[in-house]
């Protein structure tokens, strides 16, 4: 049985330093703090040729928010699954890889074509903007998906991908999820933009929504305290609102509370808010109440700014240190 099964896009994460990003805009691409984006193949060939002469490379690693997610719990120690789609060749073998090093179960990651890539670019405040190149992720398709696997796991995490196929891959899933499991749902800004419409489907079904304030004004046009209100009649039994540097709000039917975040120094704010979803998923999984969950999401998300990349993820002494410090 699986603690938990992500469900999403894996990308080559491509991490570059800038000043600026006004230097790095032309013609349709505009790159600004906490924006994710996708462009033409010419777009993208462009943007890395700028940033390769006027940026500060910092390395690669494996990437996805769902990805992301999944490797941070398979690290403290969860069994873990990952059900998406990289391309053959060196790059596919880097992502299978770097998902197999954090003892993430693989079986379920099909390959073909090339694979994604995205460029995180960081500038001088470490705020983050993201050029995505989906390639493999959108050829995924729902006859690709062992369904079997969902009556395996406990929990079904689900992240965005940036094309049409694939979202209704994940929609036709929900189908095969017992009625007693589990689902938590975090849309992004890529999903958030295609509006509550399309992706109603995942709110109606997930246990956890997990927004940030610009994805709930996306989705509700409202502010992120009535908007989170008016997520949750949709069907979730917790939407958390995931807001940088002002912390993190949790609301249910029952209660709302806030919880500051953690004042570090920031290396690298990318994957940030998938190992809060870790976190906070690793004090459910463990029957924790929300209030510990949520801290602890906040503790181990601040951690994961000190380095770059996945190299200051949460282990599992981080888990044991904050729930169970008596077992140390």
């Amino acid at each position: 049985m699986k603690d938990v099964v992500g469900f999403g896009a894996l990308n080559i994460d491509l991490l570059y330093e800038v000043d600026f990003f006004d230097l790095f805009n032309f013609g349709q691409v505009r790159l600004e703090a906490g924006r994710e984006i996708q462009g033409s193949d010419e777009e993208f060939q462009h943007l890395l040729t700028l940033l390769d002469r006027h940026g500060r490379f910092k390395g690669r690693s494996g990437g996805g928010s769902a990805a992301n997610t999944i490797f941070a719990l398979s690290r403290m120690g969860f069994n873990t699954a990952f059900i998406g789609k990289v391309g053959e060749g060196e790059d596919g073998d880097f992502l299978i890889h770097s998902l197999e090093a954090g003892k993430v179960d693989i079986r379920w990651v099909r390959r073909n074509h090339k694979s994604g890539v995205c460029l995180i670019i960081l500038d001088k405040s470490q705020d983050r903007s993201i050029f995505m190149q989906p390639n493999a992720n959108d050829t995924l398709c729902a006859d690709e998906i062992d369904v079997g696997l969902f009556s395996q796991s406990r929990l079904l995490h689900i992240t965005s991908f940036g094309g049409k196929l694939p979202m209704e891959a994940q929609k036709a899933a929900l189908e095969h999820l017992l009625p007693h499991g589990k689902m938590s749902f975090d849309p992004g800004e890529i999903y958030a933009r295609r509006g509550l419409k399309q992706i109603k489907p995942f709110i109606e079904r997930c246990s956890v929504l997990f927004v940030t304030d610009k994805e709930t004004a996306l989705l509700t046009s409202m502010g992120y305290e009535r908007g989170c209100k008016n997520l949750l009649s949709y069907g979730p039994e917790i939407v958390v609102c995931k807001r940088g540097k002002e912390g993190s709000s949790v609301l249910t039917r029952e209660e709302f509370f806030m919880v500051p975040a953690e004042e570090v120094e920031a290396v690298d704010t990318t994957g940030a808010g998938d190992v809060y979803d870790a976190g906070f998923l690793a004090g459910m999984i463990l029957g924790k109440p929300l209030k510990d969950c949520a801290f602890f999401a906040t503790r181990v998300a601040g951690k994961s700014v000190t380095g770059f990349g996945r190299d200051c993820y949460p282990t599992k002494r981080d888990l044991i240190e904050f729930f169970n410090p008596m077992e140390e």
